[in-house]
């Protein structure tokens, strides 16, 4: 069986998902950058193996998978034979997945919403106010999912936690998690900062921050990754 290939871009929030559980889970994988913010996505070649024009995307030998979600539970069923970060109990996974479904279709879009607004109009056309409601909404729900759990689908780290990170960490960069508001929130923040596979996330925060700043003309407020 080949390595998976991966395409990808680290300054994207799915991206870094498939890489931290890659390095968690010792992956040999073919790394293939795709620079988004030259528009090497709309490229002939990479048309033609993914006409959504996104990354993360995944070959793996016949199969292609070109959703973040999607690539993080193929990885954990071929590589994650304990079952660690895929639950094989049935309710379990679908509490995992229950979470995925709200990384993807509500935390994610408020934050490509707000960055991708940014990268359009500049910050100073940008309706500032409006995001920081939307996305503490989403700190809301966040904080309500860890009522008497450790980690977002329960008290064991899962795939739903290595995806909300990674988004979570890209919009603290607007709205830091303020421990006085999200306690809870704030206490597992924390303690995803200190995986070893965290420093991959940071290393894409990082080159995200310092785009989105030299496109948007402006400066996120200065804080810990």
């Amino acid at each position: 069986m080949s390595a998976p290939i991966l395409y990808y871009d680290d300054r994207s929030p799915p991206v870094r998902s498939c890489l931290m559980l890659i390095k968690m889970l010792n992956i040999n994988v073919e790394l293939r950058f795709v620079d988004l913010f030259k528009g090497a996505q709309f490229e002939k070649d990479f048309l033609a193996l993914n006409p959504q024009h996104s990354v993360p995307t995944l070959v793996h030998n016949e199969l292609l998978l070109t959703d973040s979600h999607v690539i993080l539970i193929h990885l954990a069923e071929h590589f994650d034979e304990a079952g660690k970060w895929w639950p094989k109990e049935y309710a379990d996974r679908m509490k995992v997945l229950n979470r995925l479904f709200f990384e993807c279709s509500f935390l994610f879009r408020r934050d490509s919403d707000l960055m991708s607004e940014i990268v359009r109009k500049q910050y100073a056309n940008v309706d500032v106010t409006y995001h920081r409601r939307k996305l503490h909404e989403a700190y809301d729900i966040m904080e309500r999912y860890l009522d008497g759990q450790k980690y977002m689908a329960g008290d064991q780290l899962t795939l739903a936690d290595v995806s909300i990170v990674t988004t979570l960490s890209t919009v603290h960069l607007m709205f830091p998690v303020e421990a006085e508001r999200w306690p809870q929130l704030q206490r597992w923040f924390a303690t995803m900062q200190q995986l070893d596979a965290y420093e991959v996330n940071q290393r894409g925060v990082e080159k995200l921050r310092d785009i989105v700043q030299q496109l948007g003309k402006f400066e996120f407020p200065k804080q810990e990754l």
